[in-house]
């Protein structure tokens, strides 16, 4: 099951060499700590770019977030589950 959201998370990432690693985020009042990174692509909204994620936690959900470099905010886009 595909759940949208389009909500913004508070994130701790790591940021080195000009790249950026989510590590984990708040939303909701949770703490998600995020095990690894399936995949990560860059798209554009006019000049800014975008920096999408699909990361699994450590709960084994899987959640689409971004990184908007126009306001520096973090986004909640989709939670993927196998339960409905």
């Amino acid at each position: 099951m595909v759940t949208r959201y389009n909500e913004p998370v508070e994130m701790i990432g790591h940021f080195c060499r000009g790249r950026v690693r989510p590590c984990r985020f708040r939303w909701n009042g949770r703490v998600y700590r995020i095990s690894s990174v399936s995949s990560h692509w860059e798209t554009r909204e006019g000049a800014y770019p975008l920096y999408h994620y699909v990361v699994r936690t450590r709960g084994e959900d899987v959640y689409e977030i971004h990184f908007d470099t126009s306001d520096l905010s973090w986004t909640l886009d989709f939670h993927y589950s196998e339960n409905g």
